[in-house]
C-alpha cells in the first residue's frame, strides 16, 4: 500500500503550459524569477511623471505664501518626452541640456496606463489635474489643483513599483495544487512556459453481460436485450473529476471463456498501461456471474472485500493484481467490480472509486516518521487523512421507509430555506429523488447528494421510517473537474461517524444554561430572559429540552471563576449542549461589558474544553457583533466538555439572538465533527 501511493503520487510529466491543464494536479511548487512582477515601475495613470523632490521645494514656497500670493502661483514642468504602453523605459525621452533648455524648470515625463516610468521619476501626477500650453513644451498644474496636488502626491504616488503584484521568490502555484483559470494568468505574468504536473491514473471501464448492446436503437433493443447504460455514464462520470483518464474497454459476453477475458484484461493492463480496472456486472451470485472467477483464478487477483453493508452496491468487489518485473520491483493494479444495476455502478462509484482515485492522483507528501510505520498505521492514517466529500445536514421533507437490512445513500434534491428564527441564515431541506430502485437511473438525475439513512428496524435504529423534519447528513455531488480537496477529512467526517454508528438522527437538544454574572440577575428578571431568547432562537420546545439553569457568581478571582464554572458545568448531566452566557452589567452601565470578567470567563472555559471549533466560535462572534457591537469584546469557546459528551458554547448575552440561531442551524454537525 505505501508503494504504491508513494509511486502513483510522485509521478509527474512535464507539458507546455496551456488552458488543458485546468484541473490538473501541480507536481512542484513554482516561484516568481526576479525581480518579481512587473518587473519595472508601471503607470497606473495616464498622466505625467514627476519627481517628488521637486514638489517638496515647490510646497514649501507654496505653504509660505499668503492667499494673494497663492492666487497668482504656478507650478510648470518642462516636457522630457513621452512613454507609451510597451515603450522601453528611455524609448521616448528625449535628451534636454538641463542647464540651458528647461530655464531651471523642473522637468516631466506623459506617460500612459502600464507605461515604464523612467527611473529618475517616482510619481505620477493625473492628467486630470494638469493641462499643456500651446507649444506643447511645458506642462503646469491646473490652479485649482495645485493645492492638493502638493499635499497628496508622494513617492510612488500612481506607480506600481517593481514586483509589488507579486514579489520574487513568491509561490503562485503549490505543490500538490489543483490548477485553476487564475494560473494561467499567473504563469503567463511569471513567464513559466513548462511545468510539471501529477501522473493522471488510467482507469478502464468494462461492461459485461449477454444482454447489452452498444447500441441505443429501440428496435434492436427487443427480445430481452437492453442498451449498456453503464459505459457511458461511467467514462462521462469520471471525465469529470479530474484525477484519471478513463478509457473504454467495451463490452464482454457472460459466454465468452474466463480465460480469453483473462487474456484481454492482462493486455489491458500490462501492455495498453490501464492502471485500474471497473467493471459493471457478473460480480454477484448468478449462475454466469464469473467476473470474480476471471480476476482471481484467471489473472491473480487478491480479494479485498468482496461484500459491503449498504445500499445500493452490496455485490461490490475490491481487488488487487500484482506482477513482479525482472528487477524485482512489485508492480499493482487495482480492480473495483461493481454491481451491474447503473444506479449501484454509479453510486459506488462516486463513494469508493473517486476517493481511491484522488489519494492516486495526489500521491501523500509524509515524514520519515509516518514513512516508517506498520503498514497497517499507515493505511489507517492514509484513509484518515483522506479528502472526503463536503456535507451538511438536512432535515426530510417527507417520510422515508428505512431498508432493515442495510444503511442506505438515498438520492436527495436540496432546497436552502432560511431559518425560521432568523431570516439571515439558512438551512437545508431535502426531497427524495422518488423510487430508489438500483435500476432506474432516473433517481440520480436532480441529485444533489447521497443522504446517508441509517438501517432501519430492530436490528437497526429501532425504528422503521424516517420522519418529516428529522436532519441527517447528506454527502454532496461536486460539480465538474472537482478534485476531492475539499478539506473535508476521513477522519473527522460525518460519513465516518454514521458508519460506526455514533450518529443517530436528530433528536431535541438537551439544553444547559449557566449564567455568569457579577450581580443577583433573578430579582431583575435577566436570566428569565435569557432562557426566552435561547429557547425562540433555537427553535423553542420542538427542538430543544430546557434541562437546567444555573447563576455562576463571577465576582471574584481568577482561580474562583474557574472553580465555579466547573462545578456548573459538570453538574449538568442531562445536558448535550451548554451554553454559558457572560451578562453585561445592569443598571446606569446597562451598555458596559465587563471585558475583564468576559476574558476570565473566557479563559476557564477554553482551559476546561476539548476538540474547540474555533472557526464555529468566530462566526458566532460575527453574527452577535452584527446585532450589537459590544459583543465584539467578548472571546466566544466552542468545544466538547464532560468527556465529550456535551457540546459548550460560550457567549455574551450580546446579540444571543443571533448567536442561538447560528447554533441552531450548526449544531448537528457541530456534534458530529467534534465527538470521537
Amino acid at each position: 500500500a505505501k508503494s504504491l501511493w508513494f509511486e502513483s503520487g510522485s509521478a509527474s510529466t512535464l507539458v507546455s503550459v496551456s488552458s488543458d491543464l485546468v484541473g490538473q494536479i501541480s507536481a512542484a511548487d513554482i516561484r516568481v524569477p526576479s525581480p518579481g512582477y512587473p518587473n519595472y515601475n508601471s503607470s497606473i495613470m495616464d498622466g505625467y511623471a514627476v519627481k517628488t523632490s521637486d514638489l517638496v521645494v515647490m510646497k514649501k514656497l507654496y505653504d509660505g505664501m499668503d492667499e494673494k500670493e497663492r492666487g497668482n502661483f504656478r507650478i510648470d514642468f518642462v516636457l522630457d518626452g513621452k512613454v507609451f504602453a510597451g515603450d522601453s523605459n528611455t524609448a521616448r525621452i528625449s535628451s534636454i541640456d538641463k542647464s540651458s533648455s528647461n530655464g531651471g524648470y523642473p522637468t516631466a515625463v506623459y506617460v500612459t496606463t502600464g507605461a515604464a516610468v523612467p527611473n529618475e521619476y517616482d510619481a505620477v501626477i493625473p492628467v486630470e489635474d494638469t493641462k499643456e500650453a500651446e507649444t506643447g513644451q511645458i506642462m503646469c498644474i491646473i490652479d485649482d489643483k495645485i493645492a492638493s496636488v502638493l499635499a497628496t502626491t508622494k513617492p510612488w504616488t500612481w506607480i506600481r513599483p517593481i514586483g509589488c503584484d507579486i514579489a520574487a521568490g513568491s509561490i503562485v502555484l503549490s505543490k500538490g495544487e489543483k490548477i485553476q483559470p487564475v494560473h494561467m494568468a499567473l504563469l503567463a505574468q511569471c513567464g513559466v512556459n513548462q511545468i510539471s504536473v501529477k501522473y493522471l491514473p488510467k482507469v478502464g471501464i468494462l461492461s459485461t453481460g449477454n444482454e447489452l448492446l452498444t447500441t441505443n436503437n429501440k428496435d434492436q433493443c427487443q427480445g430481452g436485450k437492453i442498451p449498456d447504460a453503464n459505459r457511458p455514464l461511467l467514462l462521462s462520470q469520471l471525465a469529470t473529476y479530474g484525477n484519471c483518464k478513463p478509457h473504454d474497454l467495451g463490452i464482454v459476453s457472460d459466454d465468452v471463456s474466463i480465460e480469453m477475458i483473462s487474456d484481454k484484461l492482462q493486455n489491458v493492463l500490462w501492455n495498453d498501461g490501464i492502471d485500474v480496472i471497473i467493471s459493471t456486472g457478473g460480480i454477484s451470485m448468478g449462475e454466469k456471474d464469473n467476473m470474480e472467477q476471471v480476476f482471481v483464478e484467471g489473472m491473480g487477483g487478491k480479494i479485498h472485500f468482496g461484500r459491503m453493508e449498504m445500499k445500493p452496491g452490496k455485490p461490490t468487489t475490491f481487488i488487487t493484481i500484482d506482477k513482479e518485473s525482472s528487477d524485482g520491483t512489485i508492480w499493482r493494479k487495482l480492480v473495483v467490480a461493481l454491481p451491474g444495476n447503473p444506479v449501484s455502478a454509479s453510486v459506488c462509484t462516486e463513494l469508493l472509486v473517486r476517493p481511491c482515485l484522488d489519494l492516486l492522483h495526489h500521491g501523500v507528501d509524509v515524514s520519515e516518521v509516518v514513512n516508517s510505520l506498520d503498514e497497517q498505521v499507515f493505511i489507517r492514517c492514509a484513509v484518515d487523512n483522506a479528502s472526503v466529500h463536503d456535507e451538511l445536514m438536512a432535515t426530510l421533507r417527507t417520510d422515508v421507509k428505512l431498508d432493515k437490512g442495510r444503511p442506505e445513500y438515498h438520492r436527495v434534491s436540496l432546497e436552502r430555506a432560511p431559518c425560521p428564527h432568523d431570516k439571515l441564515y439558512y438551512s437545508y431541506q431535502a426531497t427524495t429523488t422518488g423510487v430508489q430502485r438500483s435500476s432506474r437511473v432516473l433517481s440520480l438525475r436532480n441529485a444533489d447528494g447521497l443522504m446517508m439513512l441509517p438501517r432501519g428496524g430492530k436490528l437497526g435504529c429501532g425504528k422503521d421510517v424516517a420522519k418529516t423534519g428529522e436532519a441527517y447528513p447528506v454527502l454532496l455531488y461536486q460539480s465538474s473537474s472537482y478534485s476531492m480537496r475539499s478539506g473535508t477529512r476521513f477522519e473527522e467526517s460525518m460519513h465516518r461517524r454514521m458508519i460506526k454508528k455514533e450518529i443517530e438522527p436528530s433528536e431535541k437538544m438537551h439544553l444547559g444554561i449557566v449564567v455568569c454574572t457579577s450581580e443577583n440577575e433573578e430579582a431583575n428578571g435577566r436570566v428569565n430572559k435569557v432562557r426566552t431568547i435561547l429557547m425562540d432562537s433555537l427553535g423553542k420546545e420542538e427542538n430543544v429540552k430546557l434541562v437546567d439553569t444555573v447563576v455562576c457568581d463571577v465576582d471574584a478571582s481568577y482561580d474562583m471563576i474557574a472553580q465555579r464554572l466547573n462545578e456548573a458545568v459538570c453538574g449538568m448531566n442531562n445536558a448535550n449542549a451548554i451554553f454559558v452566557v457572560v451578562l453585561g452589567k445592569s443598571g446606569q452601565e446597562s451598555n458596559q461589558l465587563p471585558f475583564r470578567t468576559g476574558l476570565d470567563v473566557s479563559h476557564a472555559l477554553r482551559q476546561m474544553t476539548t476538540k474547540h471549533a474555533d472557526a464555529l466560535a468566530m462566526r458566532l462572534r460575527k453574527a452577535a457583533s452584527s446585532e450589537d457591537t459590544l459583543a465584539a469584546l467578548f472571546e466566544n469557546v466552542v468545544g466538547l466538555v464532560r468527556n465529550a459528551s456535551s457540546v459548550l458554547i460560550a457567549c455574551s448575552d450580546r446579540g444571543l439572538g443571533k448567536t442561538g440561531s447560528v447554533v441552531r442551524s450548526s449544531l448537528n454537525h457541530l456534534v458530529a465533527m467534534l465527538k470521537n
